[in-house]
């Protein structure tokens, strides 16, 4: 995505137009690399949302709130004491650079004025968070750095605040831009001026390529007046906001989602695009879904990690059972042996090799050859084969069981494994984790400081005045299938998939075939089978529904169930409660 310094500067000027004057009133720090501050200015609250993870930066204006945790991190608090109450003066970018400084007037305890900077670097791996004082001194950092020879800074509380070196030329710098391109070597354009000019994203060179008249694959040096066409492009991209041309937009991709944001549409894409209210509403369009992929699968990796070694442990078992199973296809073999070794005993010697008799086991009576142990007398060589028998016959009552209760277990994890793709919280996580510790995939919980979180419950929504409820795990699952469902509820599940149970609470009243349409769309999405065009899903009242005999939390059995064939779709638009 071209989070660049085109794209930041158009949107530091939408944020200091809305959020300057306004009082911080709130502060949260709902993960360790990202903080939120609630502004009320001019009578409107808003979420602004400064985030420095390095796979994903940005700052903008979100509507979506995040849990926060029980205690606030150090950074949060340190925020809390200092600029709580106090109001924005203006949000900037600090020498032409992806430098968020957003300048704050706050009271001291003593109710001392004082100007404090939250600075918000936007430089990928190199994201930070920092608060300074008037004099550049850090106060604090989300992430403390040592010195770095890659930056040759120290960002660390009490050090002085440096710029990171800029080595290449300023978009904003018309007189370093004009010479950098007289140096055009006739090579690819755009990449070029990036190599050349900092801070912009190689699509933004090529629009800018494009708007200005030119080729990209331009084989000749550049005259003076298509040098002045670059500039002046670079001039009014710059100074975008609240022009004519300014339109925030979103970049489709061919399924129709979001793929990138710019400040207006960008033709060199040939690309279809959706425009947006602001420059903020474009990047959450695009950065919610990243954002939500990238911490739940950092917040699940060890989750993820346990149930894998757990479903490996568990499939070297059952594939030893099974090679123990084909064993005792020789049960009933070493039996006979056993028994024509004993009738044949007075025509046997110590030190015998082999019995060659006939097999009269077998209707035509066949000749057989039993190998012997020459190190037996004949009659524990029958004993031997007798054994064999017993225990083979032993281990086959065992392992039948056993590969039961192995495949009902491997059965029982694919369902975690499904669940965890839609358990996005930390509180649906957290009954995942006590799933895993149930049946010893994990030894020990991370997520010992229980007091006060809240147990992660199902998915609601309202569709035609009825009211359907989705679990996201197997405690919910359990749960609203034989706790909250009532029997003449209607309960829906996918056929030949592991996925959530979904409810359908009737009280009585009979179901529209839209309304079963739709949670069935529901229950299809919710499963392992979402990403095809078409699902199966069944559907019976709730009393048919049995739990399974093996006893895992959400396995059942059913009965008098009916088939729909339908396209999954989550519906977010009717999401009443996550």
């Amino acid at each position: 995505m071209p989070n660049d310094l085109l794209t930041l500067t158009a949107l530091a000027s939408e944020l200091n137009c809305l959020l300057s004057g306004g009082k911080i009133e709130k502060i949260y720090q709902p993960e360790k690399d990202e903080i939120a501050l609630t502004i009320r200015s001019k009578g409107t609250k808003y979420n602004l949302v400064i985030s420095c993870n390095a796979q994903n930066p940005r700052i903008h204006l979100s509507t979506i709130k995040k849990e926060n945790p029980m205690t606030a991190p150090q950074f949060c608090m340190h925020l809390r004491k200092y600029i709580t109450s106090g109001v924005i003066d203006s949000v900037s970018l600090i020498a032409s650079d992806r430098i968020f400084d957003i300048a704050i007037i706050s009271k001291t305890e003593l109710k001392d004025t004082v100007k404090l900077h939250l600075i918000a670097e936007m430089m990928g791996r190199y994201s930070n968070i920092l608060l300074v004082n008037d004099n550049m001194r850090i106060s604090d950092v989300i992430k403390q750095v040592s010195f770095d020879l890659a930056t040759k800074r120290c960002v660390l509380p009490s050090a002085t605040y440096t710029l990171p070196e800029q080595t290449k030329a300023l978009p904003t710098d018309s007189s370093a831009i004009t010479a950098a391109l007289n140096n055009y070597d006739g090579t690819n354009l755009a990449k070029f001026i990036i190599s050349n000019i900092g801070g912009l994203a190689y699509i933004s060179a090529e629009e800018i390529v494009r708007s200005a008249g030119l080729d990209n694959e331009t084989t000749t040096s550049l005259n003076k007046v298509q040098i002045a066409s670059i500039v002046d492009t670079f001039d009014k991209l710059f100074n975008i906001y609240d022009k004519a041309d300014f339109a925030p937009c979103v970049q489709l991709d061919e399924k129709g989602n979001p793929k990138d944001y710019f400040v207006r549409p960008y033709l060199c894409t040939g690309a279809e695009f959706k425009l947006a209210d602001s420059v903020s509403e474009a990047i959450q369009s695009l950065t919610l879904r990243k954002d939500t992929t990238e911490r739940h699968r950092e917040k699940s990796k060890h989750l993820y990690g346990a149930l894998k070694k757990y479903r490996s442990r568990n499939d070297k078992k059952l594939k030893k059972a099974e090679e123990k199973l084909l064993e005792c296809d020789k049960m009933d073999m070493y039996k006979k042996y056993g028994e024509l070794i004993t009738s044949n005993l007075y025509q046997l010697k110590k030190g015998d090799t082999e019995l060659v008799t006939t097999d009269y086991y077998e209707e035509d009576m066949p000749t057989i050859s039993i190998p012997l142990n020459v190190q037996y007398s004949p009659s524990k060589c029958g004993q031997d084969y007798f054994k064999r028998y017993n225990k083979l016959k032993r281990t086959l009552d065992v392992i039948v069981g056993q590969i039961a209760e192995t495949k009902a277990i491997l059965q029982y994890t694919g369902s975690i494994e499904a669940n965890l793709a839609v358990c996005l919280s930390p509180n649906d996580l957290l009954q995942i984790e006590e799933e895993l510790y149930a049946i010893g995939a994990i030894k020990k919980m991370k997520n010992k400081q229980r007091k006060g979180v809240k147990a992660g419950s199902p998915l609601l929504y309202e569709y035609m005045d009825h009211l359907i409820a989705v679990g996201k795990n197997n405690i919910q699952n359990d749960k609203l299938t034989f706790k909250t469902a009532n029997g003449g509820d209607m309960w829906l599940h996918t056929l030949g998939y592991h996925g959530s149970h979904t409810i359908i609470f009737l009280e009585g009243e009979a179901i529209p075939n839209e309304v079963l349409q739709f949670a069935c769309e529901l229950a299809g999405y919710y499963s392992q089978g979402r990403e095809n065009d078409k699902v199966a899903v069944d559907y019976t009242n709730r009393k048919n529904v049995k739990r399974d005999s093996s006893g895992n939390l959400g396995m059942v059995t059913y009965s008098a169930q009916n088939t729909a064939y339908v396209k999954p779709n989550n519906h977010l638009e009717f999401l009443k409660q996550k």
